[in-house]
């Protein structure tokens, strides 16, 4: 049995009782908060090794006659105790989570995972920060350069300054155009591609790719689903993996697999 205990902070019941079973059923201790105020006593009183925030609650009109609790403003308050100062913590949201990112990721957040929750990803995601590994980017060979396409500015700015600190080489483009601009007479050793690339069509900009990198390995790095038409419309194409957005820990270990 795992005896690491983790903190599931959500309005929604439901949620709480499906995360909660599929963490217990791995082996965590589980406890679980509905709103601001009770996170913030579980934290002190139970001393969790990892804390599971939602993003949105209503008004928590048990402390203070309404307080507009959010998960920042949670793992603020979270934060001031000395006891769960460094605890990670895992933001959970039925949003995009790439909304959250920027500000996340400078708070400390240590992943980002999407409602409904998918089991492999949770499980992989606890596993990888409760081992330490997602705590700081692995070192990969050096001189190894990524090309990572996303249209979205925080995800290239956040993925890419992981990548570099991870030690790769990393070339970013936002559309079809800069991707093939920027990749023209360029060495690439990994190629990182989102589906949704503001309308244009990522699946024949990966056939464009794949004819001018040859044996280039190709990641689809995306927040569609796996059964999504483009996204199997890419893996049959010859995608080497794909992986949903959540941690990049997990996009890191796959480009350290494909590069090696």
């Amino acid at each position: 049995m795992n005896q690491k205990k983790i903190l599931i902070v959500d309005d929604d019941r439901i949620i709480l009782r499906i995360t909660s079973s599929l963490l217990a059923g791995a082996g965590y201790t589980v406890i679980t908060a509905e709103d601001g105020s009770a996170a913030v006593e579980k934290a002190r009183t139970e001393h969790p090794d990892l804390i599971m925030l939602d993003m949105v609650f209503p008004p928590d009109v048990g402390h203070g006659g309404g307080v507009p609790w959010d998960g920042f403003l949670i793992m603020g308050w979270i934060r001031r105790i000395e006891e769960s100062s460094d605890v990670p913590v895992v933001f959970l949201t039925s949003a995009d989570p790439a909304q959250y990112k920027a500000r996340g990721v400078k708070a400390g957040v240590k992943a980002f995972l999407r409602k409904p929750v998918n089991k492999e990803e949770l499980l992989a995601a606890v596993s990888q920060i409760l081992s330490g590994t997602s705590q700081t980017p692995p070192r990969a060979a050096s001189g190894k350069r990524i090309l990572f396409v996303d249209d979205e500015a925080d995800w290239r700015e956040i993925a890419g300054a992981y990548l570099k600190e991870a030690g790769f080489e990393v070339v970013t483009a936002q559309d079809v155009a800069e991707t093939l601009h920027r990749s023209q007479k360029t060495q690439l050793d990994a190629i990182v591609l989102d589906v949704n690339l503001a309308g244009e069509n990522s699946v024949l900009l990966m056939e464009l790719l794949k004819q001018s990198h040859p044996g280039v390995p190709i990641i689809v790095f995306t927040g569609l689903e796996h059964q999504d038409d483009a996204v199997q419309a890419m893996l049959k194409q010859g995608a080497r993996q794909y992986i949903r957005k959540g941690t990049l820990g997990e996009l890191c270990d796959a480009i350290r697999q494909a590069v090696n």
